[in-house]
């Protein structure tokens, strides 16, 4: 919807809805109606009203409130006429069921989302809605209360639109319940076929509805092929007033599981600690709504788009029709964006959330770098035997001329992408300042996994012109020593050496780290022998090895001096 009402506008509506279904029953009432008549007209009308109010509060863009409510209301008008002017009986006798069904319909068709998704459910609706109006008009013309014995009768009076002898009215009764009971179960076989299509937190929300929507259609389909059958049932109409008040009772459950998922949510981002990987925070938030294909996005600067955790771009404005993006901001400027199933939106305090999560995540895990950068965390720092990561971007003063006040952003996101890198494979950043960074990891596999990932993920992404980062990665294994103020030794300045003797684009490894993964690479990886290498300010010569796979270089030799 372009222009929602404002609350104050919706909450007179729902008012003047409640108050319609009001007046219907009591002027039913009056006119000496029996309570199984007119008490679930109001009752169901007052229902759907207020389920309809909740949704729209709720979601003020989206139809299905508002759609809702009408359902309520639909037969109130109706029933006034028909005791002010009992020649609208004609109308009366088709109109408000006919109607009601087809936003009934629509509404299942549509639920949560308020929007047709495919040909076959805008070519299913249209064609009841034509049949259906065909119908009205037959029943307009063909239809005498007091003679063809009309329930709702008296008062009732002959039909001046008649067009036909009484024989005609029956046939078109027939073909009405026929259209009734094929139209029932077409949305409900749409409504199953949807649910199973369904996966993760669509179908638990789905579910409540869908079930009162196939259940009401049900009915719907018992009562006309009885009536088709000639077998009696009391109290038909009533009976299908309440069946259709399964969809807003639905509707209630659905708000009552989503509430529960959001306090999955926050216990699922409590849980994950101080400091949330990208990787654990999308699974956790994953199984907190059971949406297996929730993703957690970044803002790039230097891409100018969102990129998954792979470093890939992700254009919010291409997604699925069964998908939605919610976008969050910091100071104005993009931040994140969560992609998740658009069932969610029925519940915006799910989707808050959600949103909330990921910004603390975010916000979490940028103090905790700051933090780190500044030296400030060695308590989370691994001890005893560790591998070291050091590395350095190639031809940073050429990329700073180039790039002007972007490199910056350039450095910025890099770093993003070297903690990311980090936090999957197990690692801590020691230090990531000006175009360096240190990392340490208890494990040298792990180290190496991570120094290609960083390459790999640098090299994919997107940069602008002369502003693709190459950084020269060393990897050495040793035992230093842990004080208050980080890591002090010889074993630190021999990784950064190593690092040194790298190229861009190339992971160097000291003999330690070789010793320390041999048999333990996958993801075809392996070690090259490049031989023994002087090292400056290292007394003894260090035999080095390059790491080669995949996508990485291998035809730069060390630069360093052989020994």
């Amino acid at each position: 919807m372009d222009r929602p009402p404002s609350p104050r506008t919706l909450a007179l509506i729902a008012l003047v809805g409640l108050g319609l279904c009001v007046a219907a029953s009591s002027l039913s009432a009056a006119n000496g109606r029996p309570p199984e008549v007119f008490l679930p007209v109001g009752v169901s009308g007052a229902v759907f009203v207020a389920s309809g109010y909740l949704v729209a509060r709720q979601r003020p863009d989206n139809r299905i409130g508002y759609l809702l409510m009408l359902i309520g209301v639909t037969p109130t008008p109706f029933v006034v006429l028909r005791y002010l002017l009992p020649v609208t009986e004609i109308v009366n006798h088709s109109a408000p069921a006919v109607v009601s069904a087809l936003l009934l319909a629509f509404v299942l068709l549509t639920f949560p989302t308020g929007r047709l998704t495919s040909s076959t459910q805008r070519i299913a609706l249209t064609a009841m809605t034509i049949f259906f109006a065909l119908f009205v008009v037959a029943t307009i013309l063909t239809l005498d209360p007091p003679m063809h014995g009309v329930s709702r009768c008296p008062p009732c009076v002959a039909n001046p639109l008649r067009v036909t002898d009484l024989s005609v009215y029956p046939v078109v009764e027939v073909a009405g319940d026929v259209g009734i009971v094929t139209s029932a179960l077409v949305v409900g076989a749409l409504s199953v076929a949807r649910w199973h299509r369904a996966r993760g937190a669509a179908r638990r929300l789905m579910a409540p509805v869908l079930f009162g929507g196939i259940v009401t259609a049900s009915g719907f389909v018992a009562t006309s092929l009885a009536t088709l059958s000639g077998v009696e049932l009391a109290l038909t109409g009533q009976i299908l007033v309440l069946l259709q008040l399964l969809i807003p009772i639905g509707l209630a459950v659905t708000f009552l599981r989503a509430y529960a998922a959001r306090g999955a949510v926050a216990g699922a981002v409590v849980q994950l600690g101080a400091s949330p990987s990208s990787e654990g925070l999308e699974a956790a938030l994953r199984r907190a709504v059971g949406d297996p294909g929730l993703m957690v996005t970044r803002w790039s600067q230097v891409a100018g788009a969102y990129l998954d955790r792979e470093g890939q771009r992700v254009s919010l404005d291409e997604l699925d029709a069964r998908r939605s993006a919610t976008r969050l901001e910091r100071d104005g400027q993009p931040l994140a964006a969560v992609i998740h199933d658009a069932t969610l939106a029925v519940a915006p305090s799910l989707v808050k959330a959600l949103a909330d999560s990921v910004r603390f995540a975010v916000d979490t895990t940028d103090l905790r770098d700051r933090l780190r950068a500044s030296g400030g965390d060695a308590a989370a720092l691994p001890r005893g035997e560790v591998t070291f990561l050091f590395g350095d971007l190639e031809g940073s003063t050429e990329m700073l001329v180039a790039l002007g006040d972007g490199y910056g952003q350039v450095l910025s996101e890099m770093r993003q992408t070297v903690r990311e890198s980090a936090d999957r494979y197990g690692g801590v950043v020691v230090d990531a300042r000006a175009d360096e960074c240190f990392l340490a990891f208890p494990d040298a596999s792990k180290a190496v996994e991570a120094a290609v990932d960083i390459l790999r993920r640098l090299r994919e992404a997107a940069w602008p012109a002369g502003g693709t980062p190459r950084l020269r990665v060393g990897l050495h294994l040793g035992t230093p020593e842990l004080t208050v103020d980080g890591y002090v030794g010889l074993d630190v300045h021999r990784a950064a050496r190593v690092m040194s003797a790298a190229n861009g684009d190339q992971v160097m490894t000291s003999a330690s780290v070789a010793t320390a993964v041999k048999g333990r690479l996958g993801d075809g990886l392996s070690l090259l022998e490049l031989g023994w290498f002087s090292l400056k300010g290292i007394p003894e010569p260090e035999f080095l090895y390059q790491v080669i796979g995949p996508g990485l270089p291998s035809g730069a030799p060390p630069r360093a001096k052989a020994a």
